[in-house]
């Protein structure tokens, strides 16, 4: 009995081949001979699907238990041959050479499982074990069809771009390259934005995507990512320019004052205008006033303007990248500065002058009365020499009387009484050391006779002799 199964075996290993079908498909061919081993006997078929990764390590598995006699073999798929791998009558594995090609192969000890590590992409394919159990009484024959997918990882994909630096409402396409993996593959693309937000573009099948009518919002990172059903690997990160521009200029004018006629100003104060046009490459700013150009950059100062700079002033914007240019033109109109706005400060000034000169006479009196003792000096200077001074130089009707031509008295109204003529002694100043006598001296003659009620003037001199 053992000797006809091996020759059954045998036989199928030599015999030709008939087309087996997988899922639908004729894939691997399979020994007619294998059908029919005996009239009597029944065939038992196990088909299963073994997925396996390039480089890693695999199992086929060869039934359940350990058969009296096993055989394994491959088939490479597209092709019609059956080479023997490893089989084993009864007296231990025998591994053939063909095994070398298919990865590090062994048998797994109390089994017919077959281990295989460092899988090579050349392994994929189908794998036959013939399994006999029994093979002393009533033998039983297992085939176990083991179809091997061995899958490749996605390698690490490159992302390519039609064009780096496209222009504002141009076509543009994007490619997801990549070297190996087995499909099917799918396809994320990411874009991230200047402040790290990360949206997702696209995803599907496909590794290339176009972009229409580009825009100055698709600048930024974009990114692939390519995904099997063994792995997940990015692409770096490209920057995508789009050059726009200039959009029309936007002008600020500081301090802000508008009109009928536009902005306006006043005589002597400092206007800035800015100047901001969006665009990529950044714009070249130049200024106008009045068709003529006065200033090169976005921001044109003018100081202590006056109505002489009263007109238009334009701002040109340029793109030197794409030689694009726009315009915006405002008009400023300078009004003199009201002259009486100047009335309140030049009253102010005063009376705040007035106020510290009066605070600071107060302060210096103060000053010299509590310093009196020590600089008496000073001191009489100003109060004591002040009230003899005005003393002497006024006469009063008790120092003395002046005396007429015609030896009557004359006083100061012009009228004259008969008698003699009387003197009082007068105070002494505090700042003569010893009495003295003032001798009056008449400087001008009688008033002529007239009306009486005339008025007149008179000047006298007083001269102080020392005693």
């Amino acid at each position: 009995m053992v000797a006809k199964l091996l020759g059954l075996a045998f036989l199928y290993l030599m015999t030709g081949p008939f087309t087996f079908s997988a899922h639908g498909t004729s894939v691997y061919p399979v020994p007619t001979s294998s059908i029919n081993i005996n009239p009597n006997w029944e065939v038992v078929y196990r088909d299963t699907d073994v997925y396996g990764v390039v480089g890693k390590a695999v199992i086929l598995e060869c039934g359940t238990s350990m058969p009296d006699i096993y055989i394994w073999s491959f088939t490479k798929p597209g092709t019609d041959g059956i080479r023997a791998v490893v089989y084993n009558l009864g007296k231990g594995p025998r591994i053939q050479q063909l095994a070398e090609t298919l990865g590090q192969l062994t048998i797994i000890s109390n089994s017919a499982a077959v281990s295989i590590e460092k899988l090579p992409l050349a392994a994929h394919g189908l794998f036959t074990c013939q399994a006999f159990y029994n093979v002393d009484k009533e033998p039983v024959v297992y085939y176990y069809y083991v179809h091997l997918n061995v899958r490749v990882p996605v390698s690490k994909p490159y992302l390519s771009l039609s064009e780096v630096s496209p222009v504002e409402g141009s076509t543009m396409s994007m490619q997801c390259n990549l070297e190996n993996g087995t499909g099917p593959i799918q396809y994320v693309w990411q874009h991230e934005t200047h402040s790290g937000n990360i949206t997702v573009v696209a995803q599907g099948s496909s590794n290339r995507i176009n972009m229409t009518d580009v825009n100055r919002n698709h600048t930024g990172w974009y990114r692939c990512i390519a995904t099997n059903a063994v792995n997940s690997e990015s692409s770096n990160r490209l920057w995508l320019d789009t050059i726009y521009g200039p959009d029309i200029p936007r002008i600020d004018v500081t301090p802000y004052s508008i009109t009928e006629r536009g902005y306006s100003a006043l005589e002597r104060e400092t206007v800035s205008l800015m100047c901001q046009a969006p665009s990529n490459p950044a714009s070249q700013y130049v200024w106008f006033y009045n068709n003529s150009q006065v200033y090169s950059g976005p921001q044109y100062t003018i100081t202590k303007i006056l109505r002489m700079h009263t007109g238009d002033y334009a701002c040109l914007a340029q793109n030197t990248y794409l030689n694009t240019r726009s315009k915006k033109t405002i008009s400023l109109t300078v009004y003199s500065e009201p002259r009486n706005n100047m009335y309140p400060a030049v009253i102010g000034a005063a009376i705040g002058g007035m106020l510290f000169a009066a605070i600071l006479t107060i302060l210096l009196l103060m000053y010299i009365i509590r310093n009196r003792n020590n600089n008496p000096r000073l001191h009489d200077l100003l109060f004591g020499m002040q009230h003899s001074q005005s003393r002497e130089n006024i006469n009063f009707p008790e120092d003395e009387m002046v005396r007429g031509s015609d030896g009557g008295i004359e006083d100061i109204g012009g009228l004259s009484t008969a008698g003699p003529a009387v003197s009082i002694p007068r105070a002494s100043s505090p700042l003569t050391a010893a009495p003295r006598s003032a001798t009056p001296t008449p400087t001008s003659q009688a008033p002529s006779s007239g009306d009486d009620n005339e008025p007149v003037s008179v000047t006298i001199t007083v001269k102080a002799a020392e005693s």
